[in-house]
């Protein structure tokens, strides 16, 4: 009589053992990724960046002006 209860009192602590436990280890690799995230090295963008681009860059006026005279 008084094993079923013992027994479901068991299977729901290993029930939720198990469900803090998976809880637990999730948390922990989530904060492995973070830790190991924020230590990378920052990227440096080395580009080489400028207005020439090969091209005058001029209001559309003065496009339509050059358009105009021949230029």
């Amino acid at each position: 009589m008084f094993g079923l209860p013992i027994a479901l009192v068991l299977i729901c602590t290993a029930i939720v053992l198990a469900v803090l436990g998976a809880g637990g280890f999730l948390v922990l690799l989530k904060l492995g990724v973070i830790v190991r995230e924020a230590s990378r090295p920052t990227y440096e963008d080395r580009g080489s960046y400028s207005l020439d681009l090969g091209r005058e860059v001029r209001s559309e006026e003065q496009q339509q002006e050059r358009e105009r005279s021949g230029h």
